[in-house]
């Protein structure tokens, strides 16, 4: 780590020569990321900076997929069986909230409402599958410039839309339905393997991914299991101890350090657990559990010290030690969770939709869960959040409410991108910022303020340089 009070040259150096080569972080699916756990190295917006609002209008909100400078969202104006064009898939520009392109997914007899399973190395994955596992269709490839046909996949699926999709590391979709788990090559649609599981309730039976394991949520006698497959043959391997219980309609997420969590809840407290699970290679053992809240199609979050976000009984978020369970902070009871959805940004930072219809809310928490700032958005559904480039965070509303949310960190010379050109004024905003507000009077200061703590120092050195790094 390089000192606080370390010369502003060498601060710059040390960073530079740290700078990782990859490029953006990007929100590829439900969840943002293979294992479904909400982290991000983006860091989000520090207030309710509204970018851009607007977009086709829905009746239902979808999760939204973001890679580079694209957003992808279904916009939904009726059921398949009125109307077979009702639901088509709209790709948006992540800075301007224009319209790209549109595409309606071919349409067959008895198929569902499309649904976006992510987006991954250019192509976008979409089918009119699911409803409740009760209707196949194949997965389409589309190419994310142009909406256009990469492939359609060789066997059909019957997930849908809550359960969502993960990716193998070289792009391989993790398909997770009910009684059904496909590995499907991402480079033509042919499948690598199927293996059959038991899902709990249909539609919301999702895998999420770590190293070379699956792991689903599957029912047995008295309860559930986290069960492991293998991801290169799709064999199962061996699953966890018993969560007592009758139904659950969430999907398990995997922390960076390889924790498994799930949040095994059905409306019963006697059985409405928040639980830890270690795999040691060979088994799966609890760590430990705590009492819940009822939700269900939700995604939880993971912060990047390890601190664990869920849902409490009296419908609370609360931050977990990772270690033991116990709650370290809360943001108080909240009013209106039913498909809570999280993403945390890279300083620790929680975004959570609360899911609801009739209340729908996103919050915006510091790490230790005090209340940032909140907006309203109609029906938010599982419409996001979503974190992508540049820090910019994606909420989606019924009507015509499609919303990005960004602070302009980094862009120092306020020409609407970060790169090389903004270092010079970087430097001078840090050691001169009367200098810097005279070079530059149409920009603001604090837009030096990259790791978002409200100060202008040698800490913003470091994020500056993952901002052009990943600009």
């Amino acid at each position: 780590m390089v000192p606080r009070n370390a010369p502003l040259a060498f601060w710059v150096l040390a960073c530079l020569a740290l700078a990782p080569a990859a490029s953006a972080n990007d929100w590829n699916n439900s969840g943002g990321n293979s294992g479904r756990n909400g982290l991000s190295g983006e860091l989000g917006p520090d207030g309710a900076h509204l970018l851009w609002s607007g977009g086709p209008t829905s009746i239902i909100a979808w999760q939204p997929v973001i890679e580079g400078r694209r957003v992808f969202v279904v916009r939904q104006t009726g059921f398949p069986e009125n109307e077979p064009k009702a639901s088509p898939i709209v790709a948006l520009d992540l800075d301007t909230g224009q319209e790209l392109w549109v595409r309606h997914l071919d349409y067959n007899p008895g198929d569902w409402t499309t649904w976006i399973a992510g987006v991954r190395d250019g192509k976008v994955y979409a089918s009119r599958s699911g409803n409740g596992a009760t209707v196949s269709a194949n997965i389409y490839a589309l190419d994310a410039a142009n909406g256009q046909t990469v492939w359609v996949s060789e066997d059909q699926v019957d997930a849908g839309a809550y359960d969502g999709v993960v990716f193998a590391p070289d792009g391989d979709l993790i398909v997770g339905s009910f009684e059904d788990l496909w590995r499907i090559d991402a480079e033509d649609g042919t499948t690598v393997w199927h293996s059959p599981r038991s899902g709990s309730v249909s539609g919301t039976c999702g895998a999420a991914l770590f190293g070379d394991a699956v792991y689903v949520i599957d029912a047995v006698s008295g309860g559930h299991v986290v069960v492991r497959f293998d991801l290169a043959t799709g064999v199962q391997m061996y699953c966890s101890p018993l969560m007592p219980g009758f139904t659950i309609q969430n999907t398990p997420m995997v922390a960076p350090d390889g924790t498994i969590y799930v949040s095994r809840t059905q409306d019963n407290p006697a059985v409405d657990y928040f639980y830890a699970f270690e795999d040691d290679g060979s088994q799966i053992t609890i760590k430990w559990s705590c009492p819940a809240g009822w939700t269900t199609h939700s995604e939880f979050g993971v912060g990047p010290d390890g601190s664990v976000y869920m849902i409490s009984p009296s419908y609370e978020v609360l931050r977990l030690d990772p270690q033991t369970g116990q709650a370290l902070d809360s943001s108080g009871p909240l009013a209106g969770f039913s498909k809570p959805r999280m993403a945390v940004d890279c300083a620790g930072r929680v975004f959570v939709s609360n899911g609801a219809f009739d209340a729908g809310r996103l919050y915006s928490f510091n790490a230790d869960l005090t209340l940032r700032w909140s907006v309203p958005v109609p029906n938010v559904n599982i419409g996001g959040p979503a974190l992508g480039e540049s820090g910019t965070l994606v909420i989606c509303g019924v009507g015509n409410d499609v919303r990005a949310y960004r602070t302009s960190r980094g862009d120092l010379n306020c020409d609407g991108v970060v790169d090389g050109f903004d270092i010079q004024p970087f430097v001078l905003a840090l050691i001169d910022p009367a200098a810097y507000a005279a070079a530059y009077p149409s920009c603001y200061w604090m837009y030096a303020d990259c790791n978002g703590d409200g100060a202008v120092d040698g800490f913003d050195v470091q994020p500056f340089v993952a901002l052009l790094a990943g600009g």
